[in-house]
């Protein structure tokens, strides 16, 4: 509230010392500070010209009051609930405690009012500019402004007329290849794919190419399956490829030659691609992204009938699901 002043006799201010007097207002009872209290500071006789004041004291009770009266002079405290009181001003005090009798309808108010905390944002509302909406202690009590609306406030947006995200500091997330998938969620931030497989290709061409090479096949020797030293290599490169992809999943597929008996030659398939499979397992390829299956002598990939024709026949070969 705006003070109240008072003006008796119009002179200019200038041309008088002025006496000036603080305190606090409080209730008698239950030592509440008593906020909207009128203190008014007047000459108990008027004598001359000069002016004195009144004010309203604060959320913690406190005021300050002024006059160009010298003494004697008076304080009087009025407050709608309390008992008006009126205390004499000894000359050299200038601090004044105040305490009122009010009654307890009236302190119960003030204390609802004094820790009443309107929209639950932790700031009361006799401290909160906005009361009805929930807002920051450091803003007081109010909300910081957020003009791209992407919840980041201003304060902290380094993008603050484009909407963005937290994590990038209330900028758009860079999305290099443009595929809807932001480069700190896509596995393959250079090439286009889809949010189902993690912002990489459903069929990446480099893994096309590799499987569908002569590099993508690894051949064995009659009636082993381990694969020979030279074809670490090719299995190192698929496990790159699928740590580079971690949408694909792969087949692992065994075959044999026309040696032996069928039932052997399915087995001996199975073995094959159970083994590959587990070597990308040791490479740390998760093991729920590999399938293996042997299809024994079936699917020759060349004629078994000459030499050349079943060591050609005895392979492993992928295919991506």
């Amino acid at each position: 509230m705006k003070n109240l002043f008072y003006t008796l006799l119009l002179f200019p201010l200038f041309a008088f010392s002025q006496l000036s007097f603080d305190g606090v207002v409080k209730d008698k009872l239950t030592g509440t500070e008593l906020e909207k209290a009128l203190v008014t500071v007047k000459p108990r006789r008027v004598s001359g010209a000069g002016f004195y004041s009144g004010v309203y004291t604060k959320a913690d009770g406190a005021f300050e009051v002024t006059t160009s009266f010298n003494y004697p002079l008076e304080i009087i405290i009025t407050k709608k609930g309390c008992t008006r009181k009126v205390i004499k001003i000894k000359k050299g005090k200038t601090y004044i405690d105040v305490v009122m009798e009010c009654e307890a309808a009236t302190i119960e108010q003030i204390i609802v009012e004094k820790t009443l905390d309107t929209d639950a944002d932790g700031v009361l509302d006799v401290n909160d500019k906005c009361k009805d909406v929930a807002g920051d202690k450091e803003n007081e009590g109010c909300p910081w402004p957020d003009d791209d609306n992407d919840g980041v406030a201003n304060k902290d947006d380094a993008c603050p007329n484009e909407a963005g995200t937290a994590a990038d500091k209330g900028c758009p997330s860079v999305d290099a290849d443009g595929d809807g998938v932001a480069d700190k969620d896509d596995a393959c931030p250079d090439e286009a794919g889809t949010a189902a497989t993690q912002g990489c290709p459903a069929s990446p061409k480099a893994m096309v190419d590799f499987l569908q090479s002569v590099e993508g096949t690894i051949l064995f020797t009659a009636s082993n399956d381990v694969q020979e030293s030279n074809y670490n290599s090719v299995i190192s490169g698929i496990s790159d490829l699928l740590k580079k992809y971690p949408n694909v999943k792969l087949k692992i597929e065994g075959y044999a030659s026309s040696d032996g008996s069928k039932g052997y030659n399915q087995k001996l398939s199975n073995r094959r691609a159970a083994n590959i499979k587990e070597a990308l397992v040791q490479m740390g390829i998760d093991a729920s992204r590999l399938s293996d299956v042997g299809f024994g002598e079936e699917n020759p990939k060349d004629n078994n009938a000459t030499a050349a024709g079943r060591a050609n026949n005895r392979r492993v070969s992928f295919t991506m699901q």
